[in-house]
């Protein structure tokens, strides 16, 4: 069943969606008028702005109440880094959030020179199949408890939002259990001085850890699909590969530090699967640019450091890819890496 959930902005319709359309393309989401309104795709759920005489109704609507839950926190974290308020309708406060799941350190497995694999199992992770392939993984202050809800509905972090690490990671394989129990398998990429890559050192089987998710989008459908991503989209490239239907068509890029890191992948006999080891003279978009799409029914998906995804963006808009028909996504800059 759909959930729902509504906000008040008190700004004049012209001026809100203006302001949603800037938000949008900083965050790469679609903004799509509809009269005066507009329209922002999340994934499967949907944000509409509805204006009203002297103020803007924001309406949500999503297919899970974890859904609901990280489209609800989504908008107040852009409301606090954008100086502006809204009016969440009523909502339960002192308990968790939807969105919000504990699972338990099952094991820490080396895959490669460059990455780990996690294992992680639940009584609730199943609904990880649904929605998305990404979570965060949440490190916060030590001692401070989990996060729970205001009165308003929205996540509250002990310690403050900026106190906690949240990375978000590749849902790479689930295993299902009894009823909703799962295990939950993440790749993690391992670089020096990164926060998570510390912790992938440490961590012992039994730790409990928190969870936010699943969000992001699924896998893109398509006859034809060309992949490219660097070693930060390995884990969500595999994903794509091993889901793919028999008769998808096309190409995978996939650049990586270290030989050893490259490994068996699952993928459609259609599917031709390229891999290229960092240093040498050809880098992510130089592989996007020999892409040889057809006219339709293709699908692109580039991932790699943000410029490079933003110059991507730029590059497919203007070879004519419509918006959905691509997904540009940046996982890192070159200030800071998870």
């Amino acid at each position: 069943m759909t959930q729902i959930a509504q906000a008040r902005l008190p700004m004049a319709g012209p001026q809100a969606t203006r302001l949603f359309e800037d938000m949008a393309r900083a965050v790469n989401l679609p903004a799509i008028r509809i009269g005066e309104g507009l329209r922002l795709p999340f994934g499967d759920s949907l944000i509409t702005l509805v204006p009203q005489p002297d103020e803007t109704l924001i309406d949500l609507r999503a297919e899970t109440p974890a859904a609901l839950q990280s489209l609800r926190d989504f908008l107040a974290e852009q409301a606090a880094q954008g100086a502006f308020s809204l009016a969440w309708d009523a909502a339960t406060s002192g308990a968790h959030p939807a969105n919000f799941a504990l699972g338990r350190v099952c094991e820490m497995r080396r895959l490669s020179p460059s990455y780990r694999r996690l294992i992680v199992e639940g009584p609730d992770l199943g609904r990880f199949a649904a929605g998305g392939h990404h979570l965060r993984l949440l490190f916060g202050p030590e001692g401070a408890g989990w996060p729970r809800l205001d009165v308003q509905g929205v996540t509250q972090w002990p310690g403050g939002l900026t106190a906690w690490h949240r990375p978000v990671y590749t849902i790479r394989r689930i295993i299902h259990g009894t009823g909703q129990a799962a295990r939950l398998e993440i790749d993690i990429f391992l670089h020096a001085g990164g926060r998570t890559t510390g912790w992938t050192e440490r961590v012992t089987p039994g730790t409990i850890l928190g969870l936010t998710g699943p969000g992001g989008a699924g896998a893109p459908s398509a006859g034809w699909l060309g992949l490219v991503g660097d070693e930060t989209a390995l884990p969500v490239i595999a994903r794509i590969l091993a889901e793919a239907p028999d008769g998808t068509r096309g190409s995978a890029t996939l650049f990586v530090p270290e030989r050893g890191d490259i490994r068996p992948l699952a993928h459609p006999a259609g599917l031709v699967v390229t891999w290229v080891l960092r240093g040498g003279q050809t880098g992510p978009l130089d592989a996007l640019r020999a892409l040889a799409p057809p006219p339709d029914d293709r699908h692109v998906f580039f991932a790699a450091e943000r410029t490079e995804a933003t110059e991507a963006r730029l590059w497919l808009t203007s070879q004519g890819f419509d918006r959905s028909s691509f997904t540009a996504a940046g996982y890192w800059t070159k200030e800071t890496i998870c």
